[in-house]
């Protein structure tokens, strides 16, 4: 269905379709390229017999391509690229940009039948927006041990997004107090983001529990890097640290 878009010069009212390229995608390094100016969401369509890794990307001077890490219409997940060998759709946003394609980065075998569709329709972008959790990690130790959770880098444009963090401190023995604080250190968060515990007395078979439910997620420091949450050496203490997250731009 056509669409009106104002040009803010004249105040006249144009019509507006979704833009729209199709091409087979059989060689390394084949791709579809469709316009985008003026839209908002883009639609890779993906059909037929094929193993290879495709990944969208966006200009806006026609020269330089950026990354753009797709979802795909199931659920799920960022992806920095569609790899494999099924059939679907995957979508973005592709606000900004003059031009969007579909290249092949890596090819085994075979040919898809792709399709881009740029459209003025709003992307849905729940996980970008914090509205899941779609990941979680945790990491227990032994008595007396650092331990560390390490959340593995996610690909290429995409970087992590902390929802929550749980940290448990178990006396695995009879614990004295001690007049410095424990703390937990960060890697990939900004600031460094640091967390003080008691260095308290406690009785054997004790747990300390902190949870922080963050209503706005953290979004982690670099792209493509692990993040990391570190429990130091402790006598007597057995740390666990756990982790929810999402994976997005």
């Amino acid at each position: 269905m056509a669409k009106l878009s104002k040009d803010l010069e004249s105040g006249n009212l144009h019509p507006r379709e979704s833009l729209f390229a199709t091409g087979t995608l059989g060689v390394l390094n084949a791709q579809v390229v469709t316009s985008c100016d003026g839209c908002a969401t883009v639609a890779l369509d993906l059909r037929g017999t094929f193993s290879h890794t495709v990944e969208v990307s966006g200009t806006v001077d026609g020269t330089n391509w950026i990354l753009i890490p797709v979802r795909s219409q199931l659920g799920g997940g960022y992806l920095a690229a569609v790899v494999g060998t099924t059939s679907g759709v995957w979508m973005a946003s592709c606000a900004g940009f003059d031009k969007v394609r579909a290249r092949v980065t890596a090819y085994t075998s075979g040919g898809s039948t792709a399709t881009l569709v740029a459209s003025n329709a709003l992307f849905d972008d729940v996980a970008k927006n914090g509205g899941v959790t779609s990941a979680t990690g945790t990491s227990v130790g032994a008595s007396g041990a650092a331990v560390t959770l390490t959340l593995a880098a996610p690909g290429a444009g995409l970087r992590h997004y902390i929802t929550y963090l749980s940290i448990n401190r178990f006396a695995a023995a009879v614990l004295t107090a001690a007049a410095a604080p424990v703390t937990v250190t960060t890697t990939n968060i900004p600031t460094s983001l640091a967390f003080s515990f008691a260095a308290d007395a406690a009785a054997l078979g004790t747990i300390d529990r902190w949870r922080e439910d963050f209503a706005f997620p953290i979004m982690t420091t670099t792209q493509n890097t692990a993040t990391t949450i570190v429990a130091p050496v402790t006598t007597g203490v057995i740390w666990r640290i756990t982790a929810g997250y999402y994976v997005a731009p």
